[in-house]
Protein backbone atom coordinates (compact mmCIF):
# COMPACT_ATOMS: atom_id res chain seq x y z
CA UNK A 1 0.00 0.00 0.00
CA UNK A 2 2.81 2.40 0.87
CA UNK A 3 4.25 1.92 -2.62
CA UNK A 4 0.85 2.87 -4.06
CA UNK A 5 0.83 6.11 -2.04
CA UNK A 6 4.43 6.80 -3.03
CA UNK A 7 3.61 6.33 -6.73
CA UNK A 8 0.55 8.54 -6.37
CA UNK A 9 2.71 11.19 -4.71
CA UNK A 10 5.17 11.07 -7.63
CA UNK A 11 2.37 11.42 -10.17
CA UNK A 12 0.84 14.37 -8.35
CA UNK A 13 4.23 15.96 -7.86
CA UNK A 14 5.12 15.66 -11.54
CA UNK A 15 1.68 16.91 -12.59
CA UNK A 16 1.89 19.97 -10.36
CA UNK A 17 5.44 20.65 -11.54
CA UNK A 18 4.27 20.39 -15.15
CA UNK A 19 1.69 23.14 -14.75
CA UNK A 20 2.93 26.56 -15.85
CA UNK A 21 0.39 29.22 -14.97
CA UNK A 22 0.65 32.54 -16.75
CA UNK A 23 0.30 35.34 -14.21
CA UNK A 24 -0.91 38.86 -14.98
CA UNK A 25 -0.41 41.51 -12.33
CA UNK A 26 -1.49 45.13 -12.07
CA UNK A 27 1.30 47.65 -11.42
CA UNK A 28 1.94 51.31 -12.00
CA UNK A 29 4.16 51.65 -15.07
CA UNK A 30 5.66 54.66 -16.81
CA UNK A 31 4.40 55.48 -20.28
CA UNK A 32 4.66 58.55 -22.51
CA UNK A 33 1.51 59.84 -20.79
CA UNK A 34 3.01 59.34 -17.32
CA UNK A 35 2.76 56.66 -14.67
CA UNK A 36 -0.53 54.77 -14.90
CA UNK A 37 -1.97 51.39 -13.84
CA UNK A 38 -0.96 48.69 -16.30
CA UNK A 39 -1.37 44.95 -16.64
CA UNK A 40 2.00 43.21 -16.69
CA UNK A 41 2.94 39.66 -17.59
CA UNK A 42 6.12 37.75 -18.31
CA UNK A 43 6.46 35.52 -21.38
CA UNK A 44 9.00 32.87 -20.29
CA UNK A 45 10.32 32.28 -23.78
CA UNK A 46 9.97 33.70 -27.25
CA UNK A 47 11.70 35.75 -29.90
CA UNK A 48 11.42 39.48 -29.20
CA UNK A 49 10.90 40.54 -32.83
CA UNK A 50 8.31 37.83 -33.47
CA UNK A 51 6.38 38.50 -30.25
CA UNK A 52 6.34 42.24 -31.00
CA UNK A 53 4.97 41.56 -34.47
CA UNK A 54 2.35 39.18 -33.05
CA UNK A 55 1.33 41.71 -30.40
CA UNK A 56 0.80 44.42 -32.99
CA UNK A 57 -1.29 42.00 -35.05
CA UNK A 58 -3.25 41.04 -31.92
CA UNK A 59 -3.97 44.69 -31.11
CA UNK A 60 -5.21 45.35 -34.64
CA UNK A 61 -7.42 42.30 -34.76
CA UNK A 62 -11.14 42.95 -35.48
CA UNK A 63 -10.65 46.69 -35.79
CA UNK A 64 -9.97 49.15 -38.59
CA UNK A 65 -7.33 50.93 -36.51
CA UNK A 66 -3.67 50.05 -36.74
CA UNK A 67 -1.19 50.24 -33.86
CA UNK A 68 1.67 52.72 -34.10
CA UNK A 69 5.05 52.66 -32.42
CA UNK A 70 6.55 55.77 -30.84
CA UNK A 71 9.90 55.47 -29.06
CA UNK A 72 9.38 51.79 -28.26
CA UNK A 73 5.80 52.29 -27.12
CA UNK A 74 3.05 50.55 -29.10
CA UNK A 75 -0.22 52.47 -29.10
CA UNK A 76 -3.60 51.84 -30.66
CA UNK A 77 -6.48 54.33 -30.44
CA UNK A 78 -10.19 53.78 -30.95
CA UNK A 79 -9.77 50.08 -30.30
CA UNK A 80 -13.16 48.42 -30.33
CA UNK A 81 -13.41 45.50 -27.94
CA UNK A 82 -16.91 44.94 -26.62
CA UNK A 83 -15.84 42.31 -24.09
CA UNK A 84 -14.23 45.14 -22.13
CA UNK A 85 -16.48 48.04 -23.04
CA UNK A 86 -18.84 49.33 -25.70
CA UNK A 87 -16.74 52.48 -25.68
CA UNK A 88 -13.58 52.48 -27.80
CA UNK A 89 -10.28 52.06 -25.96
CA UNK A 90 -6.82 53.49 -26.24
CA UNK A 91 -4.17 50.93 -25.38
CA UNK A 92 -0.60 51.83 -24.46
CA UNK A 93 1.95 49.02 -24.32
CA UNK A 94 5.60 48.13 -24.51
CA UNK A 95 7.65 44.97 -24.69
CA UNK A 96 11.02 44.52 -23.01
CA UNK A 97 13.47 41.67 -22.76
CA UNK A 98 15.22 40.67 -19.53
CA UNK A 99 17.54 37.68 -19.23
CA UNK A 100 15.89 35.80 -22.08
CA UNK A 101 12.37 36.51 -20.81
CA UNK A 102 9.94 39.03 -22.26
CA UNK A 103 7.89 41.44 -20.18
CA UNK A 104 4.74 42.91 -21.69
CA UNK A 105 3.07 45.90 -20.03
CA UNK A 106 -0.32 47.08 -21.21
CA UNK A 107 -2.46 50.04 -20.04
CA UNK A 108 -6.10 50.40 -21.11
CA UNK A 109 -7.52 53.92 -21.24
CA UNK A 110 -11.31 54.11 -21.09
CA UNK A 111 -13.14 57.43 -20.91
CA UNK A 112 -10.07 59.34 -19.68
CA UNK A 113 -9.47 56.71 -17.00
CA UNK A 114 -7.14 53.74 -16.90
CA UNK A 115 -8.62 50.38 -16.08
CA UNK A 116 -7.64 49.18 -12.62
CA UNK A 117 -9.06 47.16 -9.71
CA UNK A 118 -11.14 50.17 -8.71
CA UNK A 119 -13.34 49.60 -11.76
CA UNK A 120 -16.06 46.98 -11.81
CA UNK A 121 -15.06 43.39 -12.52
CA UNK A 122 -16.93 43.37 -15.83
CA UNK A 123 -14.33 45.80 -17.11
CA UNK A 124 -11.26 44.86 -15.08
CA UNK A 125 -11.35 41.08 -15.62
CA UNK A 126 -11.87 41.13 -19.44
CA UNK A 127 -8.99 43.62 -19.75
CA UNK A 128 -6.75 41.33 -17.70
CA UNK A 129 -7.89 38.34 -19.75
CA UNK A 130 -7.18 40.20 -23.00
CA UNK A 131 -3.49 40.39 -22.11
CA UNK A 132 -3.36 36.96 -20.52
CA UNK A 133 -4.87 35.25 -23.58
CA UNK A 134 -2.15 36.75 -25.75
CA UNK A 135 0.64 35.71 -23.37
CA UNK A 136 -0.70 32.14 -23.09
CA UNK A 137 -1.01 31.84 -26.86
CA UNK A 138 2.45 33.33 -27.42
CA UNK A 139 4.07 31.09 -24.82
CA UNK A 140 2.37 28.03 -26.30
CA UNK A 141 3.54 29.01 -29.79
CA UNK A 142 7.12 29.39 -28.57
CA UNK A 143 7.07 26.01 -26.83
CA UNK A 144 5.39 24.43 -29.88
CA UNK A 145 8.16 25.81 -32.08
CA UNK A 146 10.73 24.40 -29.66
CA UNK A 147 8.92 21.06 -29.78
CA UNK A 148 9.05 21.02 -33.59
CA UNK A 149 12.78 21.74 -33.57
CA UNK A 150 13.44 18.92 -31.11
CA UNK A 151 11.16 16.57 -33.09
CA UNK A 152 13.26 17.28 -36.18
CA UNK A 153 16.39 16.56 -34.15
CA UNK A 154 14.89 13.25 -32.99
CA UNK A 155 13.90 12.36 -36.54
CA UNK A 156 17.44 13.11 -37.71
CA UNK A 157 18.86 10.79 -35.04
CA UNK A 158 16.38 8.04 -35.96
CA UNK A 159 17.26 8.37 -39.66
CA UNK A 160 20.96 8.17 -38.79
CA UNK A 161 20.37 5.08 -36.64
CA UNK A 162 18.41 3.46 -39.49
CA UNK A 163 21.25 4.27 -41.90
CA UNK A 164 23.79 2.66 -39.57
CA UNK A 165 21.63 -0.44 -39.09
CA UNK A 166 21.10 -0.80 -42.84
CA UNK A 167 24.85 -0.41 -43.36
CA UNK A 168 25.44 -3.16 -40.79
CA UNK A 169 22.86 -5.43 -42.47
CA UNK A 170 24.51 -4.79 -45.84
CA UNK A 171 27.94 -5.67 -44.42
CA UNK A 172 26.60 -8.85 -42.80
CA UNK A 173 24.98 -9.89 -46.08
CA UNK A 174 28.25 -9.23 -47.92
CA UNK A 175 30.14 -11.34 -45.36
CA UNK A 176 27.71 -14.23 -45.89
CA UNK A 177 28.22 -13.96 -49.66
CA UNK A 178 31.99 -13.88 -49.18
CA UNK A 179 31.85 -16.91 -46.86
CA UNK A 180 30.00 -18.86 -49.55
CA UNK A 181 32.49 -17.66 -52.17
CA UNK A 182 35.41 -18.76 -49.94
CA UNK A 183 33.90 -22.24 -49.51
CA UNK A 184 33.58 -22.48 -53.30
CA UNK A 185 37.18 -21.32 -53.75
CA UNK A 186 38.42 -23.83 -51.17
CA UNK A 187 36.58 -26.61 -53.02
CA UNK A 188 38.28 -25.41 -56.19
CA UNK A 189 41.71 -25.51 -54.48
CA UNK A 190 41.04 -29.06 -53.33
CA UNK A 191 40.16 -30.09 -56.87
CA UNK A 192 43.17 -28.17 -58.15
CA UNK A 193 45.47 -30.11 -55.80
CA UNK A 194 44.00 -33.37 -57.05
CA UNK A 195 44.50 -32.22 -60.65
CA UNK A 196 48.10 -31.26 -59.82
CA UNK A 197 48.75 -34.69 -58.28
CA UNK A 198 47.28 -36.39 -61.32
CA UNK A 199 49.34 -34.16 -63.58
CA UNK A 200 52.53 -35.02 -61.65
CA UNK A 201 51.78 -38.73 -62.13
CA UNK A 202 51.21 -38.13 -65.85
CA UNK A 203 54.46 -36.15 -66.16
CA UNK A 204 56.45 -38.84 -64.34
CA UNK A 205 55.01 -41.49 -66.64
CA UNK A 206 55.74 -39.36 -69.69
CA UNK A 207 59.33 -38.69 -68.54
CA UNK A 208 59.86 -42.45 -68.24
CA UNK A 209 58.48 -42.88 -71.75
CA UNK A 210 60.85 -40.22 -73.08
CA UNK A 211 63.79 -42.09 -71.48
CA UNK A 212 62.64 -45.35 -73.04
CA UNK A 213 62.47 -43.71 -76.44
CA UNK A 214 66.04 -42.39 -76.21
CA UNK A 215 67.16 -44.78 -78.90
CA UNK A 216 63.93 -44.65 -80.93
CA UNK A 217 63.24 -42.64 -84.04
CA UNK A 218 63.27 -38.84 -84.04
CA UNK A 219 59.56 -38.62 -84.75
CA UNK A 220 58.60 -40.78 -81.77
CA UNK A 221 61.01 -38.91 -79.46
CA UNK A 222 59.73 -35.51 -80.62
CA UNK A 223 56.14 -36.57 -80.10
CA UNK A 224 56.89 -37.83 -76.59
CA UNK A 225 58.79 -34.61 -75.73
CA UNK A 226 55.92 -32.51 -77.07
CA UNK A 227 53.40 -34.32 -74.86
CA UNK A 228 55.69 -33.90 -71.83
CA UNK A 229 55.99 -30.13 -72.42
CA UNK A 230 52.20 -29.85 -72.72
CA UNK A 231 51.83 -31.69 -69.44
CA UNK A 232 54.38 -29.38 -67.81
CA UNK A 233 52.56 -26.31 -69.17
CA UNK A 234 49.26 -27.62 -67.83
CA UNK A 235 50.92 -28.28 -64.46
CA UNK A 236 52.24 -24.71 -64.28
CA UNK A 237 48.79 -23.40 -65.17
CA UNK A 238 47.33 -25.44 -62.34
CA UNK A 239 49.96 -24.09 -59.95
CA UNK A 240 49.25 -20.51 -61.05
CA UNK A 241 45.53 -21.13 -60.75
CA UNK A 242 46.08 -22.52 -57.24
CA UNK A 243 48.07 -19.44 -56.22
CA UNK A 244 45.32 -17.20 -57.63
CA UNK A 245 42.65 -19.10 -55.72
CA UNK A 246 44.72 -18.96 -52.53
CA UNK A 247 45.32 -15.21 -52.91
CA UNK A 248 41.63 -14.64 -53.60
CA UNK A 249 40.71 -16.57 -50.43
CA UNK A 250 43.24 -14.56 -48.39
CA UNK A 251 41.91 -11.32 -49.84
CA UNK A 252 38.30 -12.25 -49.05
CA UNK A 253 39.18 -13.39 -45.52
CA UNK A 254 41.09 -10.14 -44.93
CA UNK A 255 38.12 -8.15 -46.22
CA UNK A 256 35.79 -10.09 -43.89
CA UNK A 257 38.03 -9.30 -40.91
CA UNK A 258 37.99 -5.61 -41.82
CA UNK A 259 34.22 -5.74 -42.29
CA UNK A 260 33.79 -7.36 -38.88
CA UNK A 261 35.81 -4.56 -37.31
CA UNK A 262 33.60 -2.08 -39.17
CA UNK A 263 30.45 -3.88 -37.97
CA UNK A 264 31.68 -3.74 -34.36
CA UNK A 265 32.24 -0.01 -34.82
CA UNK A 266 28.76 0.39 -36.31
CA UNK A 267 27.25 -1.48 -33.39
CA UNK A 268 29.02 0.89 -31.01
CA UNK A 269 27.72 3.90 -32.95
CA UNK A 270 24.19 2.46 -32.89
CA UNK A 271 24.39 2.07 -29.10
CA UNK A 272 25.57 5.64 -28.67
CA UNK A 273 22.98 7.06 -31.03
CA UNK A 274 20.29 5.03 -29.25
CA UNK A 275 21.32 6.76 -26.03
CA UNK A 276 21.03 10.11 -27.85
CA UNK A 277 17.58 9.07 -29.11
CA UNK A 278 16.47 8.19 -25.58
CA UNK A 279 17.81 11.50 -24.26
CA UNK A 280 16.07 13.35 -27.07
CA UNK A 281 12.84 11.45 -26.40
CA UNK A 282 13.05 12.46 -22.74
CA UNK A 283 13.64 16.09 -23.76
CA UNK A 284 10.59 15.95 -26.04
CA UNK A 285 8.42 14.53 -23.27
CA UNK A 286 9.50 17.35 -20.95
CA UNK A 287 8.73 19.98 -23.58
CA UNK A 288 5.36 18.37 -24.32
CA UNK A 289 4.71 18.28 -20.59
CA UNK A 290 5.53 21.98 -20.40
CA UNK A 291 3.24 22.73 -23.36
CA UNK A 292 0.36 20.74 -21.88
CA UNK A 293 0.83 22.47 -18.53
CA UNK A 294 0.62 26.06 -19.80
CA UNK A 295 -2.52 27.60 -18.34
Amino acid sequence: MKYLFFSLFLVLNVSSFAQVEVVVTLKNKSFSIGEVPAFVSVIPQGDYAQVKKDWERYLGKNTKEKPTEVKGEIIITNKEYEKISATALTIYSYLKEYDGKLMLACAFQLNEQFISREMDEETYLPAKKYLRDFVVETYKNAVSDQLKIEEKALKKLEVEKLRLMRSKESDLLEIKQLDRAILTKKDQTTLNKIDQSNKVIQMQAQKQLVLKLANAGEKEKDEAQKILKELERDFKKLQKQYEGLHQDINHKESYIRQSEVGIAKLEGEVKFIQLDIEDQGYKLRKIQQKLDGIQ
